[in-house]
């Protein structure tokens, strides 16, 4: 598999427990949107991180990742401006499939392969619609809120829903996990959709089970989990 090294140019807060990081590697780095690669620090620590930002032309070696703190791999952030780290990858099949209606699910950091394939596919020359759920603790977890939602108002066909499991007062909007809502939007989508899901295990497997329920064909559905 490709291994290269990517200097860390960027970081900013997602969250109060998310930070996003920017990476330009040495190297062109072409990938698919949704796919992920593996950092190594100094020590031999290897970890996972799905690609959030898709391939640009513009600048090819360019990637984003979203850290989680308190986690093992918390240990990037202390990664100084202009460190570097060991990338092996791309690897994953959490990409884009054929041009048909899609329904984008993802929870907490498992968003980041979804936000990678919608900028992706909003670039594209297609007015299928593009749907994605996103759950969340509370509007403070909203990764990458802002972007997806101008970006609902500014293009007819991507609609971004979100869900709060644990909102605060006065939340007039959608509460629960993001499996109450594939009914509604697997409705108004069309069964024949392709889904892409993320997020930890049990929550892909549940919506899983809950999509072929509704019709959606199994080959239809394509999950990553962590």
């Amino acid at each position: 598999m490709r291994s290269f090294s990517a200097e860390l140019v960027a970081t900013a807060p997602l969250s109060p427990r998310v930070v996003g990081m920017t990476f330009v590697a040495d190297v062109p780095f072409p990938r698919a949107a949704g796919q992920y690669v593996t950092l190594t620090l100094d020590d031999g620590a290897a970890h996972a991180f799905s690609v959030a930002s898709p391939f640009s032309a513009r600048v090819p070696g360019q990637f984003e990742i979203a850290v989680t703190r308190g986690t093992t791999a918390a240990r990037l952030l202390d990664l100084p401006l202009g460190g570097a780290v060991s990338v092996t990858g791309p690897s994953g099949s959490l990409v884009w499939k054929a041009d048909s209606p899609a329904l984008l699910v993802a929870t907490g950091t498992g968003i980041s392969p979804l936000r990678a394939i919608v900028l992706d596919q909003l670039e594209q020359d297609s007015r299928h619609p593009l749907t994605l759920l996103f759950g969340c603790r509370d509007a403070s977890e909203e990764l990458w809120g802002a972007e997806l939602s101008r970006l609902a108002l500014e293009r007819a066909r991507f609609r971004f829903v979100v869900t709060y499991s644990q909102p605060t007062l006065g939340h007039s909007g959608r509460v629960g996990r993001v499996q109450s809502y594939l009914a509604e939007l697997v409705g108004e989508l069309d069964p024949n959709l392709r889904a892409y899901l993320c997020g930890h295990t049990p929550m892909v497997n549940d919506c899983t089970e809950r999509l072929l329920r509704l019709g959606v064909a199994a080959a239809q559905i394509h999950g990553e989990s962590y």
